[in-house]
């Protein structure tokens, strides 16, 4: 199975549904299970989620001012983003280490 390295150790522990869920920088993230220290995802998420989110925000508006039913088209659009969003933190951006100091 697809594990991603640990910024701390540099060991492949991280599976990709908890770096899905690890969160941005400042978040507490996910602990490794080798070492014990957080990893979050990177700034490129951190920029990847204000597009995607931007673009589902253009598209909620446009839905609700010009569409009669504009209920599904947003719930569709909010669902979207955010599956898309744990997707790509799944699979493609890089772990980095939480700036968060507990």
């Amino acid at each position: 199975m697809l594990k991603f390295k640990c910024p701390h150790c540099g060991e492949a522990t991280i599976s990709p549904l908890k770096k899905a869920f690890a969160g941005n920088q400042k978040s507490r993230g996910v602990a490794c299970p080798n070492c014990g220290g957080r990893c979050t995802n990177g700034m490129q998420s951190a920029v990847f989620h204000t597009i995607i989110d931007l673009i589902m925000l253009v598209i909620v508006i446009v839905a609700y001012i010009k569409m009669d039913i504009s209920t599904w088209v947003i719930v569709a659009a909010l669902l979207g983003a955010a599956v898309i969003n744990k997707i790509f933190d799944a699979l493609f951006f890089p772990l980095d280490k939480s700036l968060r100091i507990d």
